[in-house]
C-alpha cells in the first residue's frame, strides 16, 4: 500500500479506536482477520474490539427484502398502453435480459473483485480504514452486495411512507438509509456489511447482480437498467451496447452528478473511465474501446420521457382517471384508500381495461367535431357501454384532460361523464330521458302500449295528485302549490288522447304526467333505481332523509329533474338493449402482478332489473323515436335502434340516448359551470341555433359515432314484446280547437317531436319539421314562437 499523507488534523484516540474496532470486527465477520490484514490496529484497540464484535453479533442478519416499487401500466382493451404509474420507474427483468456487456461494465467499475469475495472486500476495507481516520465520513469500500444491501434499505424506508407523503418526507427516509457520519453511519455500516456476508450465504452471485440491476438508481427519475435503458436509448436492457452500458454503468456512483441531460461533460467522462477501466481489466479490446470512446455523447442519447399519470392518456384521460377512482375505491385493491394508492404507484400491476380504441377515437372525434371547446363554455360528453357485460367502450368529453385544473373551460380535470364520487360533477338534468323508466313501470304493472292518456298542451295538477307508495306511507304526495305541466308550441287539442306509445316517441309531457299519475311514484323510482339511476351528487332529498344518491320521490321526476351522470344512463339504457339485464359500468377486465399472476378484479355485477318482455316494450316504443318521432330521420345505416332525446327546461340540458343490441351510447350537452344557461341563441361549430333541443345535435352526433363504432358489426334486431302488452290500435277521437300556446316558464316544456304516423290515430302533436324552417342570421332577430334548428352533417 502507497505510504499515506499525514492527515492534516490531529485525530482523537476514542475516534480512532471505534472506527478500528469497528473494522476489526467487520473484518471478523468476513472471515479476513487471520490474514493479519488489521491484527496491529486490533490490538491497540484493546477491549473496545470485544465490545464492538459483541455490537457485531447482536446486529440482524436477516434482510426484509420486499418487493421492488414497480411502475404499473394502464391498457386498452387490445393491450396498447394508455398510461403509466409510479413512484419509482422501474421494470423488473431477469438477468438474461440484460446484455452480457452491461453486467460487465457494471462489475468493472464497481466491483472487479465481485466474483472472487464473500461479499466483503478485505481489500477495499483496508482502503477505507485509512480513509476513515483522516474523515467523518464512514467509509465502506462497498462492494456490489453492500451496493444492493444499501438500496434494498433504502426501499424500505420508502414503502413505509404514506402513498401522499411529500418530497420532503421521501427525503428524509432515504437521508435515514444512507447516514454516513457518526454513530449511526458506523452501526449503519457494520449491519449493512453483515446483511452482505449473510446475502452471500443465501444467494448466488447471479441473483445478487440481478437485483442490484434492478434496484440501481440510472439518474433521470429512472430506477433499475430496464427502465432506465428504454429512457436513455429507446431500447431494452437486452440490447445494450458498449458504450451504453458504459454510461449506465458510470452513472449510479452519483445520478445526479453523472446525469446525461444535466451535466453531459461529467456524464460523458465518467462513461469513458468505465471504458478504461474495463479496457484494463482485459474485458473489452483496444479496438472496442476505442470505438466505444469516439461516440459523442448526443449521438449516443435518445431520451424518452415516461409521464407519470393519466396525461399521458391524451383524450382518454377521464377515462383513465375514472379507472384509477375505480382501483382507489374498491376495497379488492386494498384495505383502504391509501394501501390501494400505494398498489397502483408500487405494484408493477398491468390494468387491462375495457375501453375499445377504435370506438374512442371515433367518439372524440365526433365530440369535438359537433362541438368544438371554443370558449362559448357550451360542453358535451359521449359514453359507450355494452349491454350485457356493462363494459365502458367509449367516454369522451369536449375538453382536455387537466388533472390540475378545475376549470369547465380547456382543461379540466372534471369528468362530466361520471358522478361525483367517481371524479365527475353533480350530474345534469336528464330531461325526457327518465320517461323510458316511466314507461318501464306502466308496463310492469300490466298495462299496454296502445292504451291512451289525456295529453292537453297544459296540465295543472292540484296540490295532492298523485300517490307515492309504500316507500313514503302511501301517502299523496303533497305538492307546495298546483304542478304546471306544458307542452312546446302547438300541442294536442285540448282534452285529446293519445297512445302511451305516441306520447313516448313525441316526447309528450302532458301525456307522461297523466301515465304518471296512474303510477305510485315509488314504483317509479324502484325501476329506475334497478336500472342503475341515482343522484351524482349524494344529499338528503330523498325519502329516508339521509345522504345517499337515492332518488328523491315527487312528480316532476317524470320529466327529468334529478340530476344524474350520463354514464348511469347509457347503462340504464344498456339494460333495454339486453332485454332487462342490467350490468353495472365496468371499465377493469383484467389485473396480474409483476409476474403475470391474475389478481382479483371488481366483480361483474349483472342482474335481471326488469323482466325482458318489459324491456322489450321499452325497446318497441323507443325504436319510434327515430322513424317518426323527435330523432326521425337519424336511423343508423342498414341497422334498426332505439332510443330517446331529452331536453330540460329552456334548453339548459340537451341529451340524446339510443342503442342497438350490441352497444348503448348517450350523449349530453349543457353549460356544466352554469346549469341555469340555456341553450339558445348559440353559435356551435360555425352554426346558429334559435333553440337547442335533444335531436338538434345530440342526435345526429349519436348517429355519425354509431355508425363508425358498428361498422363491421352484423346488423342485429330486438325481439318484440307480446301482442298483450303492446295493445290494440284505438279509435282517435274527435280534435276540438287548440287553446292558445301558454306556458309557466318556470316548468319543464316537451321537446319538439315529429308528427304520428297516419296509421296511429292519434290527436296530433306539432313537433320540430324533419325538414327545417330557414334560419335567422345572428345578425337578425330570432323570432318570438319556437322554430326549427338545422343539424350540423356529421364530423369527420
Amino acid at each position: 500500500m502507497a505510504q499515506q499523507s499525514p492527515p492534516t488534523a490531529p485525530i482523537r484516540a476514542g475516534r480512532a479506536v471505534k472506527l478500528v474496532a469497528g473494522l476489526a470486527a467487520a473484518s471478523v465477520g468476513a472471515g479476513v482477520l487471520a490474514a493479519g490484514l488489521l491484527v496491529p490496529a486490533v490490538a491497540a484497540a484493546g477491549s473496545v474490539a470485544t465490545s464492538t464484535v459483541d455490537l457485531f453479533d447482536s446486529l440482524p442478519a436477516d434482510l426484509e427484502e420486499q418487493p421492488l416499487s414497480q411502475q404499473s401500466r394502464i391498457l386498452y382493451a387490445d393491450g396498447s398502453l394508455m398510461a403509466t404509474f409510479y413512484y419509482e420507474n422501474r421494470t423488473v427483468v431477469p438477468l438474461d435480459a440484460v446484455s452480457p456487456v452491461m453486467q460487465q461494465a457494471v462489475i468493472a467499475i464497481e466491483d472487479s473483485r465481485f466474483y472472487e469475495h464473500g461479499g466483503v472486500d478485505p481489500r477495499g476495507m483496508g482502503r477505507a480504514f485509512v480513509q476513515n481516520l483522516q474523515e467523518d465520513d464512514v467509509q465502506g469500500a462497498s462492494t456490489l452486495t453492500q451496493q444492493w444491501i444499501k438500496n434494498v434499505q433504502v426501499e424500505e424506508a420508502l414503502a413505509a411512507l404514506p402513498a401522499n407523503a411529500t418530497e420532503e418526507e421521501r427525503a428524509a427516509a432515504f437521508a435515514s438509509t444512507t447516514q454516513r457520519s457518526g454513530l449511526e453511519g458506523y452501526t449503519r455500516k457494520l449491519r449493512e456489511v453483515k446483511l452482505a456476508i449473510a446475502a452471500e450465504k443465501q444467494l448466488s452471485k447471479d441473483e445478487i447482480l440481478e437485483r442490484y440491476l434492478n434496484i440501481a438508481n440510472f439518474a433521470g427519475g429512472q430506477y433499475g437498467v430496464e427502465a432506465a435503458s428504454k429512457h436513455w436509448f429507446n431500447k431494452s436492457a437486452r440490447d445494450l451496447s458498449l458504450a451504453d452500458a458504459a454510461l449506465l454503468a458510470g452513472i449510479v456512483q452519483n445520478p445526479t452528478g453523472y446525469d446525461p441531460v444535466n451535466n453531459p461533460e461529467n456524464a460523458l467522462a465518467r462513461r469513458n473511465t468505465v471504458l478504461a477501466r474495463m479496457l484494463e481489466l482485459g474485458v473489452v479490446d483496444q479496438a472496442q474501446h476505442d470505438e466505444a470512446a469516439a461516440l459523442p455523447l448526443e449521438a449516443q442519447l435518445n431520451v424518452q420521457q415516461t409521464p407519470n399519470g393519466c396525461v399521458q392518456a391524451g383524450a382518454s384521460g377521464f377515462f383513465c382517471d375514472y379507472v384509477v377512482e375505480t382501483l382507489l375505491n374498491d376495497p379488492t385493491f386494498g384495505d383502504d384508500r391509501s394501501a390501494r394508492s400505494r398498489l397502483l404507484y408500487r405494484g408493477g400491476l398491468t390494468v387491462t381495461t375495457t375501453l375499445d380504441p377504435a370506438k374512442q377515437r371515433a367518439a372524440v372525434e365526433e365530440v369535438n367535431g359537433f362541438v368544438p371547446d371554443d370558449g362559448s363554455g357550451i360542453a358535451s360528453t359521449l359514453v359507450s357501454v355494452e349491454p350485457g357485460t356493462g363494459y365502458i367502450k367509449a367516454m369522451a368529453q369536449n375538453r382536455s384532460y387537466d388533472p390540475r385544473s378545475e376549470s369547465t373551460t380547456g382543461g379540466t380535470s372534471i369528468n362530466y361523464n361520471a358522478d361525483f364520487a367517481m371524479g365527475g360533477s353533480e350530474g345534469f338534468q336528464p330531461g325526457s330521458n327518465f320517461k323510458p323508466f316511466v314507461l318501464a313501470t306502466w308496463l310492469a304493472s300490466g298495462r299496454q302500449l296502445n292504451d291512451t292518456v289525456d295529453s292537453p298542451s297544459k296540465r295543472v295538477w292540484p296540490t295532492r295528485s298523485f300517490k307515492t307508495g309504500a316507500c313514503m306511507g302511501n301517502s299523496l304526495e303533497p305538492l307546495d302549490k298546483p304542478w304546471t305541466v306544458n307542452n312546446a308550441g302547438d300541442g294536442p287539442a285540448s282534452g285529446g288522447r293519445i297512445s302511451v306509445l305516441g306520447a313516448t316517441y313525441a316526447s309528450v309531457n302532458t301525456a307522461y304526467s297523466a301515465i304518471e299519475n296512474q303510477l305510485q311514484l315509488c314504483d317509479v323510482r324502484a325501476t329506475a333505481e334497478a336500472l342503475g339511476v341515482k343522484k351524482a351528487l349524494a344529499n338528503k332529498r330523498n325519502p329516508e332523509r339521509e345522504l345517499s344518491t337515492r332518488l328523491e320521490v315527487n312528480p316532476s321526476m317524470v320529466l327529468g329533474t334529478i340530476n344524474v351522470a350520463p354514464l348511469d344512463i347509457a347503462s340504464a339504457f344498456a339494460a333495454f338493449a339486453a332485454q332487462g339485464t342490467y350490468c353495472a359500468p365496468r371499465a377493469i377486465s383484467a389485473v396480474t402482478d409483476p409476474a403475470g399472476g391474475a389478481l382479483p378484479v371488481p366483480a361483474t355485477d349483472c342482474r335481471q332489473a326488469i323482466s325482458p318482455e318489459v324491456a322489450n316494450g321499452v325497446t318497441y316504443a323507443l325504436k319510434e323515436t327515430l322513424v317518426k318521432g323527435t330523432a326521425a330521420g337519424k336511423q343508423l345505416d342498414g341497422r334498426v335502434a332505439a332510443g330517446k332525446t331529452g331536453t330540460t327546461n329552456a334548453s339548459r340540458s340537451t341529451w340524446f340516448t339510443g342503442y342497438t343490441p350490441q352497444l348503448a351510447t348517450s350523449i349530453w350537452m349543457g353549460y356544466p359551470d352554469e346549469p341555469d344557461r340555456e341553450l339558445q341563441r348559440v353559435n356551435i361549430a360555425g352554426k346558429y341555433h334559435r333553440n337547442v333541443y335533444g335531436g338538434t345535435i345530440a342526435a345526429p352526433m349519436w348517429k355519425a359515432y354509431m355508425d363508425r363504432a358498428l361498422a363491421g358489426q352484423p346488423a342485429l334486431g330486438f325481439v318484440d314484446p307480446p301482442q298483450s302488452m303492446i295493445g290494440s290500435v284505438q279509435a282517435a277521437p274527435k280534435p276540438t280547437a287548440k287553446p292558445s300556446r301558454s306556458s309557466s316558464p318556470s316548468s319543464p316544456r316537451s321537446e319538439p317531436s315529429a308528427p304520428p304516423a297516419p296509421e296511429v290515430p292519434e290527436a296530433p302533436v306539432v313537433t320540430e319539421p324533419v325538414v327545417p324552417a330557414p334560419e335567422p342570421t345572428p345578425a337578425q332577430p330570432a323570432p318570438a314562437d319556437p322554430g326549427a334548428d338545422v343539424a350540423p352533417p356529421p364530423a369527420g
